[in-house]
């Protein structure tokens, strides 16, 4: 009887051992299918912030980081940003880079547009500043927004507004250029606080009346986001000879507008 019983007993734990290594087996192997769509430049931070977890995601972002939610919605430094992803329903399922140029080679900055899918089937584009303190990759500024697959090509009517940006940037006419081109709620982010509203960038812009001040700007790459968004990273040419981003916003009277200007 003792020995039918110990035999029965060791029956029972040893198909509890199989069960049980059966699920870490399982576990395994949905962690992997699920990880194996992440770049390894970007895991790390997907890894962060899938874990909603305060202080992992804060290690990706400097205290002057900025996050554009909306024109209304800024957030400024790592805690501010972290908590906004802590909060974020869902999970990132995939991720990939769509361009990335070295924007100042001196001081380690970089740009790029990326793409990502959540696991509730939301895919976003997402522009990205990044910058290297202390042997870090930091992301130093971030705009993100709801991506479609159709969108329409307004490459020509885009190319029509660079074009009038370049005219009235070299008739040195600032006031023109920011009341005609940009967004009322504009923001202007060249490293340091950044700038919002037309009239403050009508200021910052006083040094294009200088007569010698020469602009152009040529396209690198060009991101249509959705039917009312265009992001553009490119080349200027002239005075400045530096890279620049913008974010195109077409507005509820159809015409299109930089809502976002950046450069280094």
């Amino acid at each position: 009887m003792k020995t039918l019983l110990l035999s029965t007993l060791l029956l029972f734990l040893t198909g509890c051992w199989e069960s049980s290594k059966e699920n870490v087996l399982q576990k395994t192997e949905t962690q992997h299918v699920e990880t194996s769509t992440i770049p390894e430049g970007f895991s790390t931070w997907v890894r962060a912030v899938n874990s909603k977890k305060i202080d992992s995601i804060k290690s990706y972002y400097g205290a002057a980081s900025i996050k554009i939610i909306s024109s209304d919605s800024v957030l400024t430094g790592s805690d501010e940003i972290a908590q906004h992803y802590a909060l974020q329903p869902g999970t990132i399922q995939s991720i990939s880079s769509l361009f990335a140029v070295e924007a100042n080679k001196q001081r380690d900055i970089n740009y790029e547009f990326i793409k990502y899918e959540t696991n509730n089937g939301q895919w976003y584009a997402q522009l990205l500043i990044w910058r290297m303190e202390n042997g870090k990759k930091l992301r130093e500024f971030e705009f993100t927004s709801n991506i479609s697959e159709e969108t329409n090509n307004n490459e020509k009517n885009i190319a029509e507004r660079r074009n009038l940006w370049i005219e009235l940037c070299n008739a040195h006419n600032p006031e023109n250029l920011v009341n005609m081109l940009y967004s009322q709620n504009s923001m202007y982010f060249n490293h340091k606080p950044l700038i919002i509203g037309q009239q403050n960038l009508i200021e910052e812009y006083a040094y294009m009346k200088n007569e010698n001040y020469t602009l152009t700007l040529d396209p690198l790459k060009m991101l249509f986001v959705n039917d009312n968004l265009v992001f553009e990273i490119g080349q200027c040419n002239g005075t400045y000879n530096g890279k620049y981003i913008l974010v195109w916003k077409k507005e509820t009277d159809g015409v299109w507008r930089v809502f976002i200007d950046s450069n280094v």
